[in-house]
């Protein structure tokens, strides 16, 4: 933007020189074009005693493409001789812009310009030199800035920047730009600017930028010896201190610096090599190429070797995930990473993780120790009429934790096809256990990732699976066969049935759907039947009172939403067959509980109280959970006039409970299973 501030005057003083003829003078042109700008609206006026006032007024200028509105140069002492042209006390204003000293000397026989802009007092003193000469076959010329005011360059900023570029508030510039060129145009620039305090913002708040300070060194010299307007380059950057923010990305200085080579045309810009060092991240090499004038990417490379992982996702990538399942992640190691595109086309990306960990801020999941080598190529990419082969990741995770269950190690054998992966077989151990993964496979499609697989697991000890969820101990195992589970985008569903072996029974969990599994408020819908659990297992498991015998149970229509269950049809019965029926008192004042009675105290007060076991020869209980409420009913085939049976004795000494409590609300029944209540309506024992 300096040079084009520095083009601008001289091209002003260019058409004083040929309004010259006279004492009192006013030239007026409709358009003038010439190879070195063009301009419109054109007024120029001498005036004043002996011809000493200057104004000149121009509608529209525009100097290789960038424009410029509204401009007004005058001068109160303005003297001409034979061959040079002075102005001690010019303004120059643009459309909007605050007025901009200006004094400069011309010479015609020296063919030289010297020009000043100096504004501010005492120690803030803003200072702008131009020195220019020509006539040799080469013309010359050096700005030279002093505390140079960023707010007040970017009042001079041609039309269309100043809407794409944020408004810089504060800021000054100090150093110099050197400017060479012959007949045919500018050819050489030169330029060592140092920026400090900047800060700058934008109306929508979304680019913001804060004490910044920034080093550049930079030239551009036109290659003659080829057709058109080819410039190579060269430019050193150097930001030691200062934030931005970008949205989405916030990065603070910390002693960043980029350095790049490469050519521009009037089509493209190539970078031909770069290095850009972020500190606390890693150097990174660059190439590129970027089409003109929409400044679209075509082509890049970026190779990186050690990139420390923690400051790269923190400042970089994790700001792209913000409102997404994944925003709480963390991410610490070492990588590497090759990414190719080519034709405005991703074309090959690798990736290395190095001793790489990734957890979940949630604690919904955690990999740790990750060494892996991942290779992806775009389909086609190799050229050759049969296709790409599938590329082969090698992925080892030492540990890792799904929720609260441990995980060791694995070794990932994943095949890469394009935007389709696939694993034949995966071996997960959890615990004392593994659970296996058939067929895994997952592509890329229109609504997003989706995927499927099936597999199994083999026994697991229910001691240390609830030792590991931290809940109620638990004995036995648990093991299963998993159908085929697939996700769309949205919803992870089972076709068939999950099928377990817990307590000497089964449990097949069926018409399973989970939506928006890592969501804020997943919710799951399923069917759950349980046939033929062995009781004693189970109570013993859950210091229920002793219970001897065997139960089927249903749970129909289940509900959870953000896993708390909203919506179900529960049963729970007596499994058909012969096998011991016998249950202890502490088991039958857990059961009345569910009646909203107190069992013991009516045991007690009755012979009933020396026996520990009673007989019995069913026990059933329903209930049906809507809006809150927990409709609950007894043994189906046995009603009663009032109340619902929940246990039918049988044998001797038999025991015989009732509850009356009907509709109760589901987190007080959660609560009764956790304690007795002691409540005025009672059980009848007989």
């Amino acid at each position: 933007m300096i040079k084009q501030l520095v083009i601008i005057l001289p091209a002003l003083f260019i058409v004083t020189l040929s309004a010259y003829a006279g004492p009192l003078i006013t030239l007026s042109a409709d358009d003038v074009h010439s190879p070195f700008f063009n301009a419109k609206g054109i007024r120029v006026s001498l005036t004043g005693p002996q011809a000493s006032l200057l104004e000149v007024r121009l509608n529209e200028v525009a100097i290789q493409g960038k424009i410029w509105r509204d401009l007004h140069f005058s001068c109160h002492k303005f003297q001409v001789a034979n061959d040079w042209i002075r102005c001690e006390d010019g303004v120059l204003k643009l459309s909007g812009s605050a007025p901009l000293p200006v004094s400069f000397d011309f010479s015609s026989r020296n063919k030289t310009l010297d020009l000043k802009i100096t504004t501010g007092a005492g120690g803030a003193v803003a200072d702008w030199r131009l020195s220019a000469q020509w006539g040799k076959p080469v013309w010359e010329g050096v700005l030279i800035v002093t505390n140079g005011e960023a707010a007040r360059i970017a009042e001079f900023l041609p039309e269309a920047e100043k809407s794409l570029l944020p408004v810089p508030a504060k800021g000054n510039m100090n150093g110099t730009i050197k400017l060479r060129g012959a007949a045919g145009g500018l050819a050489g620039i030169e330029a060592h600017l140092a920026v400090d305090e900047l800060a700058f913002s934008d109306a929508s708040g979304l680019h913001a930028g804060e004490n910044i300070s920034v080093e550049v060194n930079a030239m551009a010299t036109l290659d003659e010896g080829k057709e058109g307007n080819l410039w190579a380059w060269h430019a050193d950057v150097n930001w030691p201190s200062g934030e931005v923010f970008w949205q989405p990305v916030y990065f603070a200085a910390q002693g960043h610096r980029f350095s790049g080579s490469g050519e521009l045309d009037e089509s493209t810009i190539r970078l031909r090599t770069g290095k850009l060092v972020l500190s606390n991240i890693g150097e990174m090499n660059l190439s590129g190429l970027i089409d003109r004038p929409g400044n679209t990417l075509r082509d890049f490379d970026l190779s990186a070797d050690n990139l420390e992982l923690s400051t790269l996702f923190s400042q970089v990538l994790k700001p792209f995930l913000v409102n997404t399942p994944v925003a709480e992640l963390q991410a610490a190691g070492h990588a590497g990473i090759q990414w190719r595109y080519r034709n405005r086309a991703h074309e090959f990306l690798h990736v290395d993780l190095r001793d790489a960990s990734v957890e979940d801020g949630h604690g919904r999941f955690a990999f740790r120790g990750v060494d892996a080598s991942i290779p992806w190529q775009a389909p086609g990419n190799q050229g050759n009429q049969g296709g790409v082969e599938p590329t082969k990741a090698a992925i080892r995770i030492q540990s890792s934790q799904l929720g609260k269950i441990p995980i060791g190690q694995v070794d990932i054998p994943l095949e890469i096809d394009g935007s389709n992966l696939r694993i034949p077989r995966l071996t997960l151990p959890v615990l004392d256990g593994e659970l296996t993964l058939e067929n895994f496979s997952a592509s890329r499609q229109a609504q997003g990732w989706v995927w499927q697989f099936s597999g199994g697991l083999s026994p697991i000890s229910m001691q240390k699976l609830t030792e590991a969820l931290g809940t109620q101990p638990m004995k036995g195992t648990l093991s299963g066969e998993i159908p085929r589970v697939s996700y769309n985008g949205s919803t992870v569903v089972v076709d068939g049935a999950l099928l377990f072996r817990i307590f000497d029974g089964t449990i097949a969990l069926g018409n399973l759907k989970l939506l928006d599994p890592l969501g804020p408020a997943p919710s799951l819908l399923a069917d759950l039947d349980m046939r033929n659990l062995d009781l004693n297992l189970l109570t013993g498991t859950f210091s229920f009172g002793n219970m001897q015998g065997r139960i089927d149970a249903a749970v129909h229509g289940l509900e959870l939403f953000n896993w708390k269950p909203v919506k179900f049809d529960a049963n729970l019965m007596s499994s058909p067959g012969s096998y011991p029926r016998r249950i202890s008192q502490a088991a039958v004042q857990n059961i009345s509980s569910l009646g909203g009675s107190g069992a013991a105290a009516a045991i007690q007060r009755s012979f009933l109280g020396f026996f520990e076991q009673f007989g019995y020869s069913k026990i059933g209980w329903s209930c049906s959970l809507r809006n809150g409420i927990c409709h609950m009913g007894g043994i189906e085939s046995e009603p009663l006039p009032h109340g619902y049976l929940i246990v039918k004795g049988g044998g001797i000494p038999a025991i015989t409970v009732i509850g009356y409590n009907r509709d109760v609300d589901w987190w007080e029944l959660v609560s009764r299973l956790q304690r007795i209540t002691q409540v005025e309506a009672k059980p009848v024992i007989q």
